[in-house]
């Protein structure tokens, strides 16, 4: 049938219309549809040829190839939907054709007679069918309208196709863009106007199956993004059903927990906690609750975090269980709390032969695991002894804890050490609080000023060092704590036995390993490379300069007993280089009175930088004295710095920075 009928618009048929227009580029008005009349005015104007062998841009097999291959999406799609249109219409001597979004067919289906005919004019697939390479037709023309339509006879612009009759539609995608064409072709008088709509409806549903592919893309990708989430999340996660039943285990639940758990029920690992029970069965979320899980290895410290899985409904649908070790937890904090230890031996400043016996015993009992004892008195180091025994020492990737016995209050030391459940006294933090042991599992735990630790809270340690395992206050379970013991104290902890003010039983577990920190006042030779350390620390940290420490102050600091130790001495320097701002020196008037006020004393022949072979003169200054002693011994030795030191009993290292200081040169003893 043809959709022409021959009739006639303002007088004139459509054959003489078409023939008007490309020989003027003009038409009567109401001669064609107006869509028709716009899509012969963009083949006029690109000079298309009516009179051409219709489209002569056609790929080679190679590149047809490579074409479907890159509309593989679309052709999977739309296929099938051209299998069942073609069923419709077979042996009605039609063809249905698919083209891309540049118009160039990529698949067609037709009889045999009529698709041979189709070649003739190059209706194949490979072929490009624009408006701009051969005229008005059904893919180019819906290619600028966007829009269904049906072309029949002379309405094409090119005549080869005047016999033929397009009927085609464009296919969008989700976000309108239009990515394809399906047309229907054949013979004028075989095309009937309900092959347009029957290539709507094709098209629609093509659309709607594009639509659910491409959901169903999204959500594969969510639900292997899912997946890689849950199986490469740090955090231990398991998945139940709504009858609580394991359905999922993520590699960190698995180490946790066991790799025989999936199948079981969730109650099997919980325990008795009837609290996240209750949580669970009524499918209310509940976030880090502390608790005992049972697993394959034995009872895990955890905290257990519940979230409700529900159905598009609304509906339950089981649960997912976070979990996370109580241990790894600890880590985290204590990294971020500075909860690490920051000094080794080398931080350690001076070379006298007291210090460096303690610096000794300090280094072999780090390699140890026995419990040690630091013993000295206030300001000389104890907790820096700590830290470099905790970072020689096997557990240096562990935390180290410190806790000073004699800052806290009686009724706190209990619960700093051992840590309490909620609820376990009035003040209690919600949730409960881990203590001390507890923090510096896998570390150290260093406690100062042990000798000041209630008798009653000595035993309850006492067990701790025995058992390795503590109870929380108001709690009811126990918990392994794997901690090595530092103590420090500035008390002669055996005459606290005498006294009873400290536990004989408990001093001995302490004391394996005894490590003694020398007052300042016993290795005064180490005073000046203490003196300049802290020049230059607290010169950095003041943004000062100091250029010039006079020789009287040095010889007043050389008198000076030092009670407080190196804790005192660090305070006056900060003092002498705060006092002193606006100038690049240092002013003995700037030192604290109880310096100031020492009368002048003479060093007799037994002061530690003489010798007994070189007497000291009487009435010369501390640092005079030293200086002359130097000179001697190295007048003797003929600048032998091993005979010197060994003489005057220092290292050789103190010896050249001594030199260093008083400008000496070994040269001028050479004999």
């Amino acid at each position: 049938m043809n959709s022409n009928n021959g009739f006639k618009l303002s007088g004139v048929t459509l054959k003489k219309a078409w023939e008007q227009f490309v020989i003027t580029g003009s038409l009567q008005p109401q001669t064609v549809r107006p869509e028709i009349a716009e899509s012969w005015h963009r083949c006029y104007k690109a000079n298309v040829d009516p009179y051409s062998k219709i489209s002569n841009l056609i790929l080679n097999k190679y590149q047809l190839k490579q074409l479907r291959i890159r509309h593989m999406h679309l052709v999977e799609i739309a296929k099938p939907f051209m299998d069942r249109l073609y069923e419709f219409i077979a042996g009605s001597r039609l063809v249905v054709f698919l083209s891309n979004e540049l118009g160039v067919i990529i698949e067609c289906i037709g009889d045999y007679d009529i698709a041979d005919s189709a070649s003739k004019v190059n209706l194949v697939a490979g072929t490009n069918w624009t408006e701009e390479a051969v005229g008005t037709n059904g893919i180019g023309t819906v290619l600028k309208l966007k829009v269904p339509i049906q072309i029949s006879g002379e309405e094409h612009y090119c005549a080869k196709l005047h016999h033929w009759t397009c009927s085609a539609a464009p296919i969008f995608n989700d976000t309108g863009t239009v990515i394809g064409v399906l047309q229907v072709s054949g013979p004028s008088s075989e095309v009937h106007l309900h092959t347009l709509g029957m290539i709507v409806a094709a098209v629609e549903a093509i659309k709607d199956q594009i639509r659910i592919k491409n959901k169903n893309y999204e959500l594969n990708v969510l639900n292997n993004s899912l997946n890689n989430i849950f199986h490469t999340m740090s955090d231990g996660a398991i998945i139940i059903n709504k009858e609580g039943r394991i359905i999922q285990v993520n590699p960190p639940a698995t180490q946790i927990l066991g790799a025989d758990i999936k199948g079981k029920y969730v109650r099997e690992i919980l325990g008795k906690s009837p609290k996240i029970l209750e949580k669970l069965e009524k499918e209310k979320e509940h976030k880090e609750m502390e608790m005992m899980v049972e697993t394959t290895k034995g009872r895990c410290h955890c905290l257990v975090t519940t979230k409700p899985l529900k159905d598009g409904d609304g509906n339950s649908n089981g649960a997912v269980l976070f979990l996370n070790q109580i241990n790894n937890i600890k880590k985290l904090v204590n990294r971020f709390s500075g909860s690490q230890a920051s000094f080794n031996f080398t931080d350690i400043i001076g070379s006298s032969s007291k210090l460096q016996d303690a610096i000794r015993i300090a280094k072999g009992a780090a390699s140890s695991t026995s419990n040690i004892l630091i013993s000295g008195e206030s300001g000389t180091g104890k907790e820096l002894f700590a830290q470099a025994i905790h970072n020689q020492s096997p557990r240096q990737n562990g935390p180290f804890i410190a806790l000073n016995c004699a800052a806290l209050p009686r009724e706190l030391i209990s619960s700093e050490l051992f840590g309490y459940n909620e609820g376990a006294f009035t003040g209690a933090r919600r949730g409960g609080r881990p203590g001390k042991f507890e923090m510096a599992d896998g570390g150290t735990l260093f406690l100062d000023e042990i000798g000041d630790m209630p008798i009653d809270q000595q035993a309850i340690l006492l067990r701790v060092l025995q058992d390795k395992k503590i109870t929380r206050i108001g709690g009811d379970h126990t918990i392994p704590v794997n901690v090595r013991f530092v103590c420090a104290t500035n008390k002669n902890l055996q005459k606290e036995v005498h006294k009873e003010n400290f536990r004989a039983d408990l001093y001995y577990r302490l004391n394996v390993i005894h490590v003694r920190v020398p007052p300042l006042r016993d290795r005064m030779e180490d005073l000046i490379d203490l003196f300049n350390y802290l020049l230059k620390k607290i010169c950095t940290r003041l943004d000062r300069h100091i250029d010039c420490v006079p020789d009287n102050l040095l010889q007043q600091l050389m008198k000076y007993e030092w009670p407080g130790n190196i804790r005192e001495l660090e305070n006056v320097v900060e003092k002498l280089v705060s006092t002193g701002h606006g100038t690049t020196s240092l002013c003995v008037e700037h030192l604290p009175a109880r310096i100031t006020q020492i009368q002048e004393e003479t060093f007799s022949s037994a002061s530690p930088i003489c010798s007994a072979q070189i007497p000291c003169p009487k009435g010369m200054s501390g640092l005079l004295i030293e200086k002359e002693a130097l000179i001697k011994s190295l007048d003797i030795h003929s600048g032998n710095i091993s005979k010197v030191a060994k003489a005057m009993h220092l290292s050789r290292n103190t010896v050249y920075r001594k030199m260093s200081f008083y400008n000496i040169s070994k040269q001028q003893f050479f004999k």
